[in-house]
């Protein structure tokens, strides 16, 4: 009885950790390439945030589109299209070929636990 208690729990550890895996968005080299560390010297935490991490409305259809955090570290995310070919199966319709040229680009900085934060500068009154 303790062993089937025991077996079902592995077996749900396993399967989350295995579904952790296969949600993973990002992945460098296929999704996406660091081209500048700006000012960091270990890199890792980037990579580490930017595969936990989600960056599909930064992302154009056609084109690879750069970010930058505020540490000067830049970011290619490649094209959905591209990601499509080579990675995995994505909805193209999802994805802008260009971006409105009045979007707020935000300012990224790494947060803790691997968490990339945006900044976006909101115009107007602030209540």
């Amino acid at each position: 009885m303790k062993l089937n208690i025991l077996l079902k729990i592995t077996f749900l550890f396993l399967g989350i950790c295995f579904n952790m895996i296969l949600n993973a968005q990002e992945i460098q080299g296929q999704t996406y390439a660091i081209t500048s560390n700006g000012v960091i010297t270990d890199i890792q935490p980037y990579i580490a945030a930017m595969n936990n991490s989600d960056m599909k409305y930064h992302r154009l259809k056609n084109t690879r589109h750069t970010i930058e955090f505020n540490t000067g570290v830049k970011v290619e995310l490649f094209s959905a299209s591209e990601i499509n070919t080579s990675v995995r199966s994505v909805n193209l319709s999802e994805y802008p070929a260009a971006f409105d040229t009045k979007r707020d680009i935000p300012v990224f900085s790494l947060g803790p636990n691997n968490f990339i934060m945006e900044e976006h500068h909101v115009e107007g009154k602030h209540y």
